[in-house]
């Protein structure tokens, strides 16, 4: 449950509690100690003073508490506080002004912690907490929060209930006709699907934003958009004439982002932000790659915007690869791309140098002996029927948390990067269409207008591909 009434009072009581409760674990821990033993001793290695020795790393950790504190650094009690929080059955956004409150407060109970075990270590029990906050004991029975009044929107219908509804509706009154009937379905339930099925009352302009975000990375056509956009529109309009909302419509006013055409290829800086971002440097955990820490998750998130970028593939394309489709022509390791939008979409790209150095083969072997047929297991086909779905949403709100956010960045950015890299670097326009798989603005002469060049060619074309950024710390990620 997410508590919206935490005072700073509630804040800094979780905070006592915890200082309590590890400072009771402490002394429980000291009193198991056999002689001689020290807390931080490593395995049977002896210690001439173990105390000492403890002293020492307790005052370290004093040190890098007092650290983290002055300079706002929350990852040490991240894990802490989230902790902290779901014992209490409560939750904050990490990004919040509460969040912050309480990782400060677990910073300042670790300073104390560590500063008061170092002297307990030592057989001083006359320290006491020196932060105020500390000095005053718990009190048990004081209760961290009162229960919230409950908000009615959030007993409103969960958006997947009111699309099943409408749909019901629609098809029982046999007001759409056959195609809507046989669309309209998938795109609902992409929408309930991308808002987490919230309340449709608490449905806002901003969850509407990050929804066209979705579409966008999406790639979608801009015809197909306007579609979404309409289907999503009628379906509020009509919970609300049905009295199953109370909300206005979040999509009036609002509408879809521009043609393709004004999509942007990403610059170095963009680049560089992607790739030196936790996502590819070490994440917190799997879950929250927007933060760093020690893991590094070498799966779908990690290959594809990589993929897209040295191949040029659509998400689609890229997402719903299987083993057989990355194989060996003629000696070269190649993505070959069927059943694409169009017959020139079908086609054969080598797989760049870069990313065999990266290890996308070790990939696909490691995928072929564990019996896989897709070359990212993890990936399903989502409620429109694309592999692609489910990462795009991730991806569409992972962009913004590093710093892609800007209009016209979205993930089919990266095959406007591929192919305005390798124009710049003066390969002949034939050879892109090739590669690309289309017809370019302004070239004649059919599909490709040149011969068809074999896969060692179109390797040569692009095989020193330079996106003006340093990509080298990748190889040893």
């Amino acid at each position: 449950m997410t508590d919206l009434t935490l005072t700073n009072a509630d804040l800094d009581e979780l905070a006592r509690r915890w200082f309590a409760k590890v400072m009771e674990g402490w002394e429980n821990h000291n009193m198991l100690l056999s002689k001689g033993q020290g807390i931080y001793q490593k395995g049977d290695t002896s210690l001439a003073d173990p105390v000492a020795h403890d002293k020492a790393i307790l005052a370290g950790f004093v040190g890098r508490a007092q650290k983290a504190l002055a300079n706002n650094d929350f990852l040490p009690v991240e894990n802490i506080a989230d902790g902290v929080l779901r014992d209490a059955g409560l939750a904050l956004d990490p990004k919040s002004t509460a969040y912050v409150r309480l990782c400060r407060g677990l910073l300042r109970a670790q300073v104390e912690y560590f500063r008061l075990a170092e002297a307990w270590r030592g057989g001083d029990f006359s320290v006491t907490p020196a932060d105020p906050l500390f000095a005053q004991p718990v009190t048990p029975a004081r209760p961290v929060r009162e229960e919230p009044k409950e908000n009615p929107r959030t007993k409103s219908m969960p958006l997947s209930e009111l699309v099943e509804t409408f749909i019901a509706t629609k098809i029982r009154d046999g007001v759409w006709k056959e195609a809507t009937q046989r669309n309209s379905p998938r795109k609902l339930r992409l929408f309930a699907e991308t808002l987490n099925n919230k309340p449709v009352d608490l449905v806002t302009r901003d969850d509407i934003r990050d929804w066209r975000d979705t579409l966008d990375d999406l790639d979608l056509a801009s015809n197909t958009m306007r579609q979404h956009f309409s289907v999503i529109g009628s379906l509020f309009n009509w919970a609300k004439q049905e009295g199953k909302a109370s909300v206005e419509n979040p999509t009036k006013g609002l509408a879809p982002k521009g043609e393709k055409g004004t999509r942007e290829a990403f610059t170095p800086d963009d680049l560089k932000t992607l790739f030196h971002s936790p996502l590819y440097t070490g994440h917190w955990r799997a879950d929250r790659r927007d933060r760093p820490g020690t893991e590094l998750v070498k799966d779908h998130k990690f290959w594809l915007p990589l993929v897209a970028l040295h191949s040029g593939l659509r998400v689609e394309e890229a997402a719903k690869l299987t083993l057989a489709d990355l194989r060996e022509v003629d000696g070269v390791w190649c993505f070959c791309v069927a059943k694409a939008k169009t017959d020139a979409g079908n086609r054969i790209v080598p797989v760049h140098p870069r990313l065999v150095r990266l290890g996308l083969l070790e990939h696909r072997a490691e995928v072929e002996r564990s019996k896989g047929t897709q070359l990212w297991p993890e990936l399903r086909k989502g409620s429109e029927g694309r592999f692609s779905q489910s990462f795009v949403q991730w991806w569409s709100q992972f962009r913004h948390l590093v710093g892609l956010d800007r209009d016209g960045l979205v993930f089919h950015s990266f095959r406007h990067t591929f192919i305005s890299t390798l124009l710049n670097a003066g390969v002949a326009y034939t050879t892109v269409q090739q590669l690309a798989g289309h017809a370019l603005s302004g070239v004649t002469g059919g599909t490709y207008g040149g011969k068809l060049l074999t896969p060692a060619d179109r390797l040569e074309a692009f095989r020193e591909l330079d996106f003006g950024v340093d990509l080298s710390h990748l190889a040893s990620s």
